[in-house]
């Protein structure tokens, strides 16, 4: 089974050594190239979808012969956050509970 490593950056990623890498990004997506794979999950899925790239990219590493799985937690900022963290439509529909 390949060893996955969590990574800040794809930066870390060692050159020339041959990869899978699950990151975040704006959709999900499946990009080729000839060190490997890339799978691009969407910021806004759940944790759980986000583990289950991990493991579909831990079986194709597998299958392709590739010893190490690169997963980047880093995540893109959400566009436009309020200075309490929340998105304005977030923040419109709070509610408060006594």
């Amino acid at each position: 089974m390949a060893k996955v490593k969590y990574i800040s950056s794809p930066n870390e990623i060692p050159a020339g050594q041959k990869y899978v890498l699950v990151m975040y990004g704006e959709e999900y997506a499946q990009t080729t190239h000839p060190l490997g794979l890339t799978i691009t999950v969407a910021r806004t899925v759940s944790q759980l979808s986000f583990l289950t790239a991990v493991h579909t990219a831990k079986g194709i590493a597998k299958h392709a012969g590739v010893s190490e799985v690169f997963v980047c937690t880093a995540t893109t900022p959400a566009p436009n956050p309020t200075p309490s963290g929340m998105l304005p439509s977030e923040a419109s529909e709070t509610t408060t509970i006594s």
